[in-house]
């Protein structure tokens, strides 16, 4: 009995530390000849630590007017929908909490790090993150990085340069913004709203529809811990609401909208009415919108480039509650497609471990027992 537990645990051991393998691929020019063709060499450099990309992070979601030259250029914003605000161009900001979970679902924070794929790179120092489709750094930056392309941004500083790789996915971001319908009252500062534009980070496909009949049935907000079929744009979101680490940022319940009211068989959804339901299938609860923020990391409340903006409904009343965001540096990158091209790991390998640990500790609980 105790040779056959032995052998289970070391086992459940191997499985575990498996488990735990992190994600880095580092893709070349040579070894993507053929096939995507990445037009440029990973560069060498360390990775921001948690604090140092929270300052980033900051800093990105205040726009080309803080980044300056540390980032590319970047258009107006359109803010308003008519439903009551009327349509203006301002100066672009983002969400502090959505740039975050995008973060960490294409790249898990990572700029650099030492690679694991493919073999050719393995065993190299620490260098820039490069997935097989040549999607460059902590965005993925994967649009104009190719042999050929000629994009009006500096390639090579996406891949040597922390800010200004996450500053030239935040302007991916924008142009997604710019070029999908109104979510709500389409204002930049509420996280909600920026539902359309992040399924259109991943690709305006209908994989990315929450009435594909594919996906979990009955799904609640993601967890990342518990893994299952969703959406891009729903794992984004679930995300913002389970933290793993406080030091990255704080949970906030964010809404979805109602999916019977967004087409059932597109890509595209079109204008959608104000999410406000209290997952990705049910709206049988309701939740508050949230005004973007990059507090609850060492910043102050107000901070992400909105200040102390307050959002009304059409009926002057409030309609928003404070909400940050919380993420974890060491789960896997999300599912291939659009500007998210890596494969995901199984999640849910460390439940079934613990579970089988536990279950291993019952049998020798009950094995001593049973000695003479």
């Amino acid at each position: 009995m105790s040779v056959r537990l032995a052998t289970l645990l070391f086992a459940l051991m191997g499985l575990w530390t498996s488990g735990a393998k992190a994600y880095c691929p580092s893709y070349t020019p040579a070894s993507t000849a053929g096939g995507k063709n990445c037009g440029i060499e990973p560069a060498l450099g360390k990775n921001p630590t948690v604090a140092e990309w929270n300052t980033i992070f900051t800093i990105v979601s205040e726009g080309p007017a803080a980044w300056g030259t540390n980032g590319p250029t970047a258009k107006s914003l359109k803010r308003g929908c008519n439903v009551p605000t009327a349509t203006t161009e301002v100066p672009p900001l983002f969400p502090c909490n959505v740039l975050k979970a995008i973060a960490m679902a294409e790249s898990g924070w990572q700029q650099f790090c030492k690679p694991n794929s493919p073999s050719s790179a393995v065993g190299m120092p620490e260098r820039t993150i490069v997935s097989f489709d040549c999607g460059y750094g902590i965005g993925q930056v994967t649009s104009g990085m190719r042999v050929g392309e000629t994009p009006d941004f500096d390639r090579a500083r996406v891949a040597s340069d922390a800010t200004y790789n996450l500053a030239a996915g935040t302007r991916i971001l924008r142009d997604k913004w710019a070029n999908t319908s109104c979510v709500g009252d389409r204002l930049p500062e509420v996280v909600e709203h920026w539902y359309t534009a992040v399924w259109g980070y991943n690709g305006l496909a209908y994989s990315n529809n929450p009435n594909n009949p594919n996906l979990t049935a009955n799904r609640k907000p993601y967890n990342p811990k518990n893994g299952g079929s969703y959406t891009y744009q729903e794992k984004v979101f679930g995300r913002m609401e389970y933290p793993t680490s406080p030091a990255h940022w704080s949970s906030v319940a964010v809404a979805y909208p109602d999916r019977a009211k967004m087409s059932a068989s597109s890509g595209n959804p079109g204008a959608i009415p104000e999410p406000n339901c209290e997952g990705p299938t049910s709206c049988v609860g309701k939740r508050l919108l949230h005004r973007g923020s990059c507090g609850g990391d060492g910043e102050p409340s107000g901070a992400g480039g909105f200040g102390e903006t307050s959002v009304t409904t059409p009926d002057g009343g409030p309609r928003t509650s404070p909400g940050l965001v919380t993420d974890n540096s060491d789960l896997a990158p999300e599912d291939p497609g659009g500007c998210s091209v890596h494969p995901r790991l199984p999640l849910s390998a460390g439940s079934v471990v613990i579970a089988s640990f536990m279950a291993l500790i019952t049998l020798v609980r009950r094995a001593r027992k049973r000695r003479p």
